[in-house]
């Protein structure tokens, strides 16, 4: 753990905006290494087709993090688009297999919350005028 904690302060010397972000980064946990029990009742929950699995095994705590901000509609959306676009630029990014996964989450995560909003004013003029 200390050969890769050296190997980042290397990095960071070499890049400054580097060395700013790993200042806002929180200190790992214990539990950064294994999810959590909200994470697995989280995704127990999800359909089985749109579980990351993989995400689970090799990122637990972005895991983690998805699980504990999942009942926000704006805040799992937030996380999700942090996930998946480099706004630092540089970054290495996650393999193929969990873009995807990240990418059904997405997904899954606006068909949800669309499904889940409050209908308005003209949705119920249409639903009364329609007669359903």
């Amino acid at each position: 753990m200390f050969e890769r904690v050296k190997e980042l302060v290397a990095d960071a010397q070499d890049n400054p905006e580097q060395l700013q972000w790993q200042r806002m980064r929180r200190p790992p946990r214990p539990c950064d290494d294994a999810i959590t029990g909200t994470t697995r009742h989280w995704l127990r929950k999800l359909p089985p087709r749109r579980r990351p699995l993989r995400l689970c095994e090799a990122f637990p705590r972005v895991a983690n993090r998805l699980a504990w901000c999942w009942s926000d509609p704006s805040l799992s959306e937030s996380a999700l688009l942090d996930l998946l676009e480099d706004r630092r630029g540089g970054r290495t990014g996650f393999p193929p297999a969990i873009v995807r996964e990240l990418q059904r989450l997405r997904e899954f995560n606006a068909q949800q919350r669309v499904e889940l909003r409050p209908e308005g004013m003209w949705e119920k003029v249409v639903r009364v005028a329609v007669g359903t």
